[in-house]
């Protein structure tokens, strides 16, 4: 049996059953106060068997625990050009660490600024005029865009799928295991 434990809300930082996320707000100005919510700070997978893990194997070498949601929603004091990102160790250049050799990836499913959807382009994206990511990756900063380029509004709303993968190796266990992931977001107000 492979066993996700619960882990206790540690200062900034929340640990992941599986994966853990925080929300916490960054400013750049001390006028644009902004406050951030997390819908679960903590994704917690349960306990599962080798063979119900294999039964998720999206390719032979990884498995997955399969896809959760998560909705992150910034509300500022007033409108202001907003910037996203997730402090967590990196696993690779798109996924962030989970289980020792395992890696989690954040999808962008939807944004919506001030309840209009919008889409988020990385920083760099935004230099080069390359195609926006549609997933978070370690590194990114990423601000809603509007057809005239950096929106600005107070209420911003972004869902993730979460899914994080081991690998085959790592699900032959002797013993009950624990696997973890953590982070945060942090939403910059400019």
């Amino acid at each position: 049996m492979i066993t996700m434990k619960n882990l206790r809300r540690m200062g900034a930082t929340f640990g992941m059953a599986l994966v853990a996320l925080a929300a916490m707000p960054a400013h750049a100005q001390a006028s644009a106060r902004c406050d951030t919510q997390l819908s679960e700070s903590l994704v917690d997978y349960g306990r599962m068997t080798r063979a119900q893990l294999l039964e998720r194997q999206p390719d032979p070498a990884r498995a997955s625990l399969g896809k959760r949601l998560v909705t992150l929603t910034a509300v500022c004091a007033e409108r202001t050009a907003m910037a996203l990102s997730f402090m967590g160790a990196a696993a690779d250049d798109t996924g962030f660490r989970f289980a020792g050799n395992g890696r989690f990836t954040l999808r962008i499913v939807q944004a919506k600024l001030d309840g209009k959807p919008v889409r988020l382009a990385a920083s760099q994206a935004d230099a080069t005029g390359s195609a926006p990511s549609s997933f978070l990756r370690p590194g990114d900063r990423m601000s809603p865009m509007d057809g005239a380029g950096l929106a600005q509004g107070q209420r911003l709303t972004v869902q993730f799928e979460i899914e994080p993968f081991v690998g085959a190796a790592a699900t032959r266990v002797a013993a009950e295991s624990t696997w973890e992931g953590a982070g945060r977001f942090e939403v910059l107000s400019r």
